[in-house]
């Protein structure tokens, strides 16, 4: 082999040499970066006291991961007694019964509250609550005035959540708005 052979041959195994060294230079250089996104989950629920037949200190929850704003529906029916079914007959606040609230109405009453009554019969907190953090109390007690034979009375309190980031959220799905991180409900004090 000649010694021109020999040049071409040693230079392109260097070659290769720092061709293959390089890239395994590259590879240990670069790692993998993994993007891990969870989902966020709202999960309202409700928080009470049953002493007899008053329930108080009614308040909500958000047990999900993700900061919530949250509305009630609030449902005072007569249940028949023995077979549970709900009764046309509706009890009548003052005369059946008597409930203390803490939520403030369309004319500003009770503003220190932060649960607003709409005008589309939720109750709204109007502040957005942490996961694993709850409202103020939405119903401070009711009370039946006299048990009557053959029905029960019943107060359901359920509750929705909606995440509170973005905006848009809550705007899409219940038509509230949100101004300095205060919700505005539908048609209360000006709202939407």
């Amino acid at each position: 082999m000649s010694k021109r052979k020999r040049i071409i041959a040693l230079l392109v195994g260097v070659i290769f040499l720092a061709g293959t060294a390089g890239t395994l230079a590259w590879l240990s250089v670069t790692g993998v970066l993994v993007n891990q996104f969870g989902i966020g989950s709202v999960t309202p629920s409700v928080q009470e006291t049953l002493s007899g037949n008053v329930k108080s200190n009614v308040k909500a929850e958000n047990t999900g991961t993700a900061p919530a704003y949250i509305r009630a529906a609030v449902d005072i029916y007569w249940q028949d007694a023995t077979s549970g079914a709900r009764l046309w007959e509706e009890p009548q606040a003052g005369t059946d019964y008597e409930i203390a609230w803490s939520v403030a109405d369309a004319s500003g009453a009770n503003s220190a509250s932060s649960w607003v009554k709409a005008s589309d019969g939720f109750y709204y907190w109007t502040s957005p609550v942490a996961p694993n953090k709850e409202t103020d109390v939405l119903i401070a007690s009711v009370a039946e005035f006299k048990a009557t034979e053959g029905r029960n009375l019943v107060v359901d309190v359920s509750t929705q959540a909606v995440q509170s980031a973005p905006d848009e959220a809550v705007h899409e799905a219940w038509g509230c708005t949100v101004q300095d991180g205060v919700l505005i409900p539908p048609y209360a004090n000006g709202g939407a």
